[in-house]
């Protein structure tokens, strides 16, 4: 890569962390061991400040990285018209059952990184409810949030989630933030 190209692409990596999980701690259906997924994410302004609503799409590609599902690898990307953020995740299952499922995973990118407690309950067939708390990094800036999703299996495969965040950065009451989020993913 030219360091023309290089240049050309800085503005597009200063992009903060994705903005939504959408990747459940329940992981991968029964047989199946790769997901990929897409969604939006509508992020509410913040309640003391005048600013506009933001949108931004995620995509991610999440393995199994063998049989006892043990530990996951995520590629993550989010972006707007202004911005793209792209990095990783490594998560690992230490509690897997029939209707239970629980981890931690670290998430790494450009400008952004987070340690992130996910937990998920079973509810009938691969219906789950979950949640993400994340301790991590919007941009440069500290910050909490606490996803809490709905992911339903609809075919096969197939399954669409629905999720709805707060985050405080820089763990200030005046920088709340809501975030909701949909999306769906193909596991195969």
């Amino acid at each position: 890569m030219s360091v023309r190209w290089l240049v050309l692409l800085l503005p597009l990596l200063g992009a903060c962390a994705p903005l939504g999980e959408l990747r459940p701690a329940s992981g991968m259906m029964p047989g199946k061991s790769m997901e990929i997924g897409s969604g939006v994410v509508h992020v509410s302004p913040r309640q003391y400040v005048d600013e506009s609503p933001n949108n931004t799409g995620m995509l991610w590609f999440s393995a199994d990285t063998s049989r006892s599902r043990l530990i996951n690898l995520s590629a993550v990307s989010a972006f707007d018209t202004n911005a793209l953020a792209v990095g990783g995740a490594i998560r690992i299952n230490p509690f897997r059952y029939d209707r239970f499922a629980g981890g931690v995973e670290l998430q790494a990118g450009y400008a952004w990184g987070a340690l992130v407690l996910p937990a998920a309950v079973r509810l009938f067939d691969q219906t789950w409810l979950y949640a993400s708390p994340r301790f991590g990094t919007l941009g440069r800036s500290p910050s909490f949030s606490a996803p809490v999703g709905l992911s339903v299996r609809v075919w096969n495969g197939l399954a669409l989630r629905a999720e709805v965040q707060t985050s405080w950065e820089d763990f200030k009451y005046y920088n709340r933030r809501v975030h909701t989020a949909l999306g769906v993913a193909w596991q195969w």
